[in-house]
């Protein structure tokens, strides 16, 4: 049987259609035969080179892909780990602690009647409306339930008459019945220098009702103090103070006199004085150490401290991905402060279910009405709410601060006895009726955590190009010249339209008229007087005589034609 020579095999079919294609792309796609012989990224040139076979063109035209997406990948996870982890956290553990702002302290008596006080306004309540002793007992120790709800013991008509009675607000009430800070504290001493105490600590609103505080510099309460002095030498007054070093001896000493027989209610179990540890900026509420001081006993409490601090690299980052605020970021606050913020939204869920504020957070807006005994109950039952407040949707917009300063405590309770120590906080008094309390640093330095952003836009930038070359040998020039050969190839594009479009809206060579010399305008006006109408005009056409040097008739050199309209 004689072979077909003439029948195709199918290897003639693949390269017949590989031409096809080649040709295809040739016409349409030209520039990119032109980038891949010209261009600097590796292996692109084998592409379109010549004299090669179809297998190379298509392996060379793999690998080149494969390489491509193998770059979008790993520019894809950098880009991902950078949106996902944008901080990083670096340690400095020798940071001196002079460099660390001291804390707040506030104290406050367990006694939030004062007797002597509470004896003036029953006399009040006695003499001009009648009540009886037993009922201005019941209506003091129910007042403590506005600091802690409970059960109260009194009704609230009753209620309501005495506060009517007394011509007071329940705030002012409130501050008149606690034991003046004069009164608790005796002796106050800073870094060994005994101070007056009525000036370097201030009256202020707390958790635990009206307290006595020292170095707290939080927004709105500086107006409370009515111990306002020029003297620059008092420490805590009018800046945040840093201790000089450690130790029990560089620090806050104070003696109190919690005269146990002047307790009319308390708001805890027990006769004594609580301490409460916080940030100078922060509301005196959530985030604050407490602990508690009795009488004849020495508190030592030792604060180590722990510091954030935002680079401002962070500040480039969104606020949805850093997760924290700057002191100066949120509008209207001189320093913004995280713990004040959980207050502050709990105080307005309060007042936003409740219809009143309780006395002891400062009053944001004017005319908010204060909470009093009837709303007990309804504070009880918010109260039971405020995990959830903190922990939900109602305070998420209170994200922790970018720059912030945390304390822990470890607190030394020691009963005195009389072993014949003196020291000029302790000179003159009756150990078993006054308490100490030392406030200090522990140690010399403190641990620092700084924030700031993993990578900056630049270093961003050299990464990607590192992938890029790692991957195709590229660089800058070589998306430069891409980006070049692109809009060239759009730019002669369009010039080409353009041309095509002109040159269809012109008329043919053939019907254009051509201007006539002034010698031979005679003849042509002859011509015209033959015409059967004025509105036959003349064409002229022009068509050279061939092997003909030179001509004067000018039959020979037009062709005239008549053409009507």
């Amino acid at each position: 049987m004689k072979p077909n020579w003439n029948k195709k095999s199918k290897f003639d079919n693949v390269n017949h259609g590989y031409r096809k294609c080649l040709a295809y792309v040739k016409k349409h796609l030209g520039w990119f035969n032109v980038y891949c012989k010209n261009t600097n990224l590796h292996g692109f040139r084998y592409i379109s080179i010549d004299g090669t076979s179809i297998i190379e063109n298509i392996l060379w035209f793999l690998v080149c892909m494969s390489a491509i997406v193998f770059c979008a990948i790993l520019m894809s996870r950098l880009w991902a780990n950078y949106s996902n982890n944008p901080i990083v956290t670096t340690i400095y553990t020798s940071k001196p602690i002079w460099d660390m702002p001291f804390p707040a302290v506030t104290i406050c008596n367990n006694n939030k009647v004062y007797r002597p006080h509470a004896d003036l306004i029953a006399k009040i309540l006695y003499r001009d409306a009648g009540f009886t002793t037993n009922n201005s007992d019941k209506f003091f120790s129910s007042l403590m339930k506005l600091i802690r709800p409970n059960n109260i013991s009194i009704d609230n008509t009753t209620a309501r008459q005495l506060l009517n009675r007394l011509n007071m607000t329940v705030e002012g009430l409130m501050e008149q019945l606690m034991q003046p800070c004069s009164a608790l504290l005796l002796r106050c001493a800073w870094i060994g220098k005994v101070h007056d105490c009525s000036k370097i600590f201030k009256t202020v609103k707390s958790r635990e009702g009206f307290c006595c505080a020292f170095n707290s510099h939080y927004d709105g309460l500086m107006s409370l103090s009515s111990n306002n002095t020029s003297d620059d030498d008092l420490p805590g007054v009018h800046t945040i103070l840093n201790a000089p070093g450690s130790g029990r001896d560089v620090g806050l000493a104070v003696a109190l006199n919690i005269e146990p027989d002047m307790y009319k209610a308390t708001s805890r179990p027990f006769v004594g004085a609580s301490i409460m540890i916080h940030d100078p900026i922060d509301f005196p509420d959530i985030g604050a150490h407490i602990t508690a001081v009795t009488s004849g006993h020495v508190l030592a409490i030792s604060v180590t401290g722990t510091s954030i601090r935002a680079m401002e690299s962070l500040r480039a980052i969104p606020l949805e991905k850093r997760l924290c605020y700057f002191h100066n970021e949120i509008p209207g606050e001189i320093r913004y402060s995280h713990q004040s913020c959980i207050s502050g939204c709990i105080a307005e869920h309060t007042h936003h279910l409740c219809g009143c504020l309780p006395f002891y957070y400062p009053e944001k807006r004017k005319g908010m009405r204060t909470c009093y005994l009837p709303d007990v109950n309804c504070l009880l039952s918010v109260r039971k709410l405020i995990p959830d407040y903190v922990n939900k949707k109602y305070c998420k917009n209170c994200l922790p601060q970018c720059t912030d300063m945390l304390y822990t405590i470890s607190s030394e309770d020691v009963k005195m006895e009389k072993v014949g120590f003196d020291s000029d906080l302790m000179h003159g008094f009756d150990i078993n009726n006054i308490s100490f309390v030392y406030v200090f640093f522990g140690d010399v330095s403190y641990v620092e955590y700084r924030k700031e952003s993993i990578i900056s836009w630049d270093s961003l930038l050299a990464s990607f190009g590192g992938i890029f070359g790692l991957c195709l040998g590229g660089s800058v020039l070589s998306v430069i010249e891409l980006a070049y050969l692109l809009a060239r190839q759009l730019f002669r594009r369009q010039i080409r339209k353009w041309q095509e479009q002109s040159r269809t809206k012109l008329l043919p060579a053939s019907e254009m008229f051509l201007s006539i010399p002034a010698k031979e305008e005679v003849q042509l006006r002859k011509l015209r007087n033959c015409q059967e109408s004025d509105d036959t005009r003349v064409l002229v056409r022009y068509q050279p005589v061939l092997n003909q040097r030179r001509t004067t008739n000018l039959d020979n050199m037009y062709h005239i034609k008549h053409v009507r309209f």
